[in-house]
């Protein structure tokens, strides 16, 4: 008699009722029969561990294979807190991940494995040694121009070729911590497909999204307010508010981050869902008060992947390209002289007065006030007078 092959409701009730192991896999311990185990890296979401291993079946010979000896491990397994909804979209990233395979700046994946009754996955990835742009920013706080502005057209070369595709990849969760850079600073990889969304164009004007998609927005600071249009609308009319505005949201922030050291826009609690209503309310700072090395160029390229009001919504990117030519054009004589699409006087700034000198003359020292100099130079000159006064009384 053949064995009953299990619905995906069954396997759900089975989890449920015996939640399974993670796998907790020790150094020099040997994983799908190919790769030894040197380090745990990271623990994350979804379950999951990260480790680094060692290809033990590259060629010792081989000295350029031997450059890539080193893989990234990364063990899943479902438990009672995974939903189905939140399974079924961890799935479709290890298919948009193997899609993605040899795109430049996108962290390779090698292999893809199911065991535990397809209730662990094991995916076998690209090691990239170095750190990622969070921890980079932590340590330097914000980077130059020049430094940004390199690590954003890489990133941005990775997500022209996301979105290249016949079936388009949105990524829906880009952010400093889901971009690596090597040690030398040359080479920028992408990670993380784990919310990204695959569109396919109809004839019709209606995009037909064909990934499971469920409430799993991304990270507050970086996510698009178009997302609210996504959740008024019904579940037929929802696929076309999803674009690649998502991830041009995400790029801008990125990139204002990079530049000054902190978001643009404030929260006590970025994981409070408000964070996400903030660029439509506000509009972020004048970046050249905040980095004088900053031009309007620079700024205009920011402003045109966030724009979020609606008033603003006209001046949005329409591809990848556009962002890329206009930061080919930041150094040349046009840019140079280019203004603010959106002036100071036409914005609403969240905290106000934030460069205004007279606040800041109010939280003056004593002595730092201009007429301290004054005094003490009148009471000098009293002192003296006194003096030669009593010199020639006397």
């Amino acid at each position: 008699m053949s064995e009953k092959i299990k619905t995906q409701e069954e396997k759900t009730a089975e989890i449920k009722q015996k939640p399974i192991e993670l796998p907790i896999f020790t150094k020099g311990n040997i994983v799908l029969g190919q790769y030894k185990i040197i380090d745990e890296i990271a623990r994350g979401g979804m379950n999951s561990i990260i480790y680094k291993a060692e290809d033990t079946f590259v060629d010792k010979n081989d000295y350029f294979a031997l450059q890539n000896k080193y893989v990234a491990i990364k063990v899943v397994t479902r438990n009672p807190s995974i939903s189905d909804g939140e399974w079924i979209k961890f799935l479709d990233e290890c298919v948009t991940t193997k899609r993605v395979n040899n795109l430049n700046n996108i962290v390779r994946t090698f292999q893809v494995e199911k065991i535990n009754n397809d209730n662990t996955i094991i995916i076998v990835m690209e090691y990239v040694d170095g750190i990622s742009l969070r921890d980079h920013l932590n340590k330097h706080g914000y980077l130059s121009v020049k430094e940004a502005t390199f690590i954003f057209e890489k990133v941005l070369i990775a997500i022209k070729e996301l979105h290249s595709f016949k079936h388009k990849i949105i990524h829906r969760d880009l952010k400093p911590e889901n971009i690596l850079l090597s040690h030398d600073l040359r080479q920028v990889k992408i990670i993380d497909f784990g919310i990204s969304s695959v569109i396919e164009f109809t004839n019709n004007d209606e995009n037909k999204i064909l990934t499971n998609e469920a409430t799993l927005y991304g990270t507050y600071p970086y996510i698009s307010p178009d997302v609210f249009k996504m959740a008024r609308s019904n579940d037929k009319n929802a696929n076309n508010f999803i674009s690649e505005q998502f991830d041009f949201f995400s790029l801008g922030i990125i990139f204002y981050e990079m530049l000054i050291g902190k978001k643009p826009f404030f929260s006590s609690n970025y994981s409070s869902i408000e964070v996400i209503k903030l660029p439509l309310k506000f509009d972020m700072p004048i970046m050249s008060d905040i980095n004088p090395n900053i031009t309007p160029a620079i700024e205009n390229i920011i402003f045109r992947c966030i724009a979020s009001k609606p008033e603003d919504i006209k001046y949005r990117y329409h591809s990848v390209q556009e962002i890329i030519n206009d930061l080919k054009n930041v150094s040349n004589t046009t840019s140079i002289n280019e203004k603010l699409l959106k002036p100071s006087k036409d914005r609403t700034f969240q905290i106000k007065n934030i460069f205004d000198t007279t606040k800041q003359r109010q939280h003056e020292k004593f002595y730092q006030k201009w007429w301290f100099i004054f005094v003490i130079l009148l009471l000098a000159l009293v002192i003296i007078i006194i003096t030669v006064v009593i010199k020639v009384i006397y």
